[in-house]
C-alpha cells in the first residue's frame, strides 16, 4: 500500500512497518511498527509485529514526529503558500499572532500546517485605566472562540504588554484564558532594542514583568529577547512556560550546562521561523545552538535533548496541547518520513535528530494521518471539515 492510496481512504487503518522512529521519552531512535487509525496513532509495536492488512514498508526510512514552530511569524501576506513552505520543512503545527479577531480570517485557511492563532487583546481606548473598556472585546473573544470551527485551527487569547497600560487588562485576559481552558499567550519584546524601549515607556523591565506574571497561572511567554540564568530561575518559580528563538538562549547557560539548569516543570518551545529571512535561514539559529555540541561528550547530548523537545513534545506542553509532538499511542498522526542516510545510527540520540533536520528535508509529511507532502512536493492538502 502506498501513502497516496492511504490518503485516499478517510478511515484508513494501516501501519508503517519496521521504521526507525524517534522515541521522545528515551530520546533514542528505535525500530518499530506505527499503527494508524485515520488521524491518530493507535499503537507503537516492536518491529514487524503489526498484523494490519494495509502496510507501508518503513525499513529504509527514519520517522520523526511533526515539528512544532511555536511562533512562525506572519510571514507572507498570503499565509497558505507560507504554510506550505513550513510543512515541506517538516513543520506540522505552527503558531501565529493575530492583531485582532478579524485578522484571524487571513490565517484560518485549511492548507498546509495546523494553525494556532494567538489573538491579541488590548485596551480599546488607549487610556491607562481601561480594564472596563476592554471587557466587551474579551467577552466577544469568548463568543467567537466558542463558535470558531475552521479545520485544524485553534484560538488562544494573547496580550502584548507593551501595547496595554492596565494591569487589570492582563488579569481580565487571564480570566478569559482560564474560562476557555487555554494558556494566556504573552508576547514580549523580540529584540534588545524593543526591550529597551519597553522599559523606557513602561518603566518596567522584561524580568520585572516575568515576576508579575508569576502570579498568574497558565501563562506562556513569547519573544523574551534573551534567556539568562536569572530568567530561568524566575520561570522555575512561576507557573509560566516559555517560547523563544533558539538564539535567545544566553551563551553562559550553554557553558554552565543548560540541560542541568533547565526549566524543571516549565515547558520550552522554540520559534524557528519568525526571524528567518529565507527558507535556508529557518534552522540556522537552531543549528547554531546545538550542532556545535554534537561532537562533544557528556552534557552535549542532554542539551540536544532540550533543543529537540523544544521543537516537539515540550513545545506542545508549552502551548497546552496534549495530542501532538510525539510518536506514541493516542497522539495525532503528524509524521515526517526521511530517506535513511547510509551512516544513520540505529539507537542514535537527539544529535542524530538535529543533524537530520540540518542536512535534508523530509520526503513525506503526514498531518492527521493524511499525506500532505510526498517525495518532497505538496501532493494533497488537508480537506476542510
Amino acid at each position: 500500500m502506498s501513502i497516496v492510496d492511504i490518503g485516499a481512504c478517510e478511515s484508513a487503518r494501516w501501519a508503517i512497518v519496521d521504521t526507525l522512529y524517534f522515541d521522545s521519552l528515551r530520546h533514542r531512535f528505535v525500530r518499530g511498527d506505527i499503527e494508524i487509525d485515520a488521524s491518530r496513532i493507535a499503537r507503537v509495536l516492536p518491529p514487524r509485529t503489526s498484523r494490519r492488512a494495509s502496510t507501508f514498508a518503513g525499513d529504509a526510512t527514519v520517522c520523526l514526529p511533526g515539528l512544532i514552530d511555536s511562533d512562525a511569524g506572519p510571514g507572507h501576506r498570503d499565509w497558505n503558500p507560507y504554510s506550505r513552505e513550513l510543512v515541506m520543512r517538516g513543520v506540522t503545527t505552527a503558531g501565529v499572532f493575530c492583531g485582532s479577531l478579524a485578522e484571524c480570517a487571513a490565517f484560518a485557511g485549511f492548507e498546509g500546517v495546523r494553525r494556532l492563532l494567538y489573538v491579541e487583546l488590548g485596551d480599546s481606548s488607549g487610556a491607562k485605566d481601561s480594564a472596563a473598556a476592554c471587557q466587551p472585546l474579551l467577552e466577544s473573544f469568548v463568543r467567537v472562540a466558542a463558535s470558531f470551527r475552521p479545520s485544524r485551527c485553534e484560538l488562544f487569547p494573547a496580550v502584548v504588554p507593551g501595547e496595554i497600560w492596565s494591569a487589570a487588562t492582563l488579569l481580565a485576559a487571564a480570566s478569559i484564558a482560564e474560562r476557555l481552558g487555554r494558556r494566556l499567550c504573552v508576547r514580549l519584546s523580540a529584540t534588545h532594542g524593543d526591550a529597551k524601549r519597553y522599559k523606557e515607556t513602561r518603566f518596567f523591565t522584561e524580568v520585572g514583568l516575568l515576576s508579575y506574571l508569576s502570579l498568574l497561572s497558565q501563562v506562556t511567554i513569547f519573544n523574551l529577547s534573551q534567556l539568562t540564568r536569572r530568567d530561568v530561575g524566575m520561570l522555575n518559580d512561576s507557573a509560566a512556560n516559555l517560547v523563544c528563538a533558539p538564539g535567545a538562549v544566553n551563551e553562559s547557560l550553554l557553558e554552565q550546562h543548560f540541560a542541568r539548569l533547565s526549566l524543571k516543570d516549565r515547558a520550552l518551545g522554540f520559534s524557528i521561523s519568525r526571524h528567518a529571512a529565507t527558507d535556508a535561514d529557518r534552522y540556522e539559529s537552531l543549528v547554531g545552538l546545538s550542532m556545535a555540541l554534537i561532537h562533544q561528550a557528556g552534557d552535549a547530548a542532554a542539551t540536544c535533548d532540550v533543543a529537540v523537545d523544544a521543537l516537539t513534545r515540550s513545545a506542545a506542553l508549552a502551548l497546552g496541547i496534549a495530542n501532538v509532538g510525539a510518536i506514541a499511542a493516542d497522539m495525532k498522526a503528524d509524521l515526517c518520513l526521511f530517506e535513511r542516510p547510509d551512516d544513520f545510527a540505529e539507537n542514535g540520540d537527539s544529535r542524530g535528530f538535529l543533524k537530520l533536520l540540518a542536512d535534508r528535508k523530509p520526503r513525506d509529511v503526514l498531518i492527521d494521518g493524511s499525506p500532505v507532502v510526498l517525495d518532497g512536493a505538496i501532493v494533497r492538502e488537508p480537506e476542510q471539515a
